[in-house]
């Protein structure tokens, strides 16, 4: 019981002692001289810093704090079109596998090819498998799968203020999962 107190103590020391070292000053030594310099170098140097860094993400930044990438679990903005123009016949890829997807309209509607490159899970060289998904167009701005029993069901949309193909969890009043590279 004392060796377990005693390593949460120490572990608490360490911890402690690691956020007052973060926050001390690294500059040891300036001249008065240079006191002036130093300082309006040190504000136009976080200025910089701010815009640099990406320890300290902001919206120009593709992803935001706690690793969320930019427009997930955004509300979706549309102007009430479908921009098809932006996506039909083009190629995406997902953003956590190396599938990709095409958008693509015919005389029955809207339907979804899926590109499935199995070989990373596979570890051998297979050729890409496709699968074509029927889309249905709702409220004239979400493309929704049809009959997809693999991954459960998508929407596919164009967002107005990220400029990008989304996708859509339509079971979450349409907020955004992810989006398409």
């Amino acid at each position: 019981m004392k060796k377990i107190f005693l390593l949460i103590t120490i572990i608490a020391i360490g911890l402690l002692s690691c956020g007052k070292n973060e926050t001390a000053s690294t500059e040891t030594s300036v001249s008065q001289s240079g006191a002036q310099n130093t300082a309006q170098q040190s504000q136009e140097n976080n200025g910089d810093k701010s815009a640099d860094t990406t320890d300290f993400p902001d919206e120009s930044n593709e992803e935001y704090p706690g690793g969320m990438v930019k427009g997930m679990d955004q509300e979706f903005a549309t102007d009430g079109s479908l921009h098809e123009e932006q996506f039909l016949n083009k190629t995406f890829g997902y953003t956590d596998t190396s599938d990709s997807f095409k958008i693509q309209k015919d005389s029955n509607g809207y339907f979804l090819t899926k590109y499935l490159d199995e070989s990373a899970e596979a570890g051998k060289e297979m050729p890409v498998k496709e699968q074509t998904i029927r889309l249905k167009l709702v409220k004239d701005v979400f493309l929704v799968e049809e009959d997809n029993n693999d991954d459960g069901i998508l929407a596919y949309a164009y967002d107005t203020n990220l400029k990008k193909m989304v996708f859509i969890n339509p079971y979450n009043k349409f907020r955004i999962m992810l989006v398409a590279d």
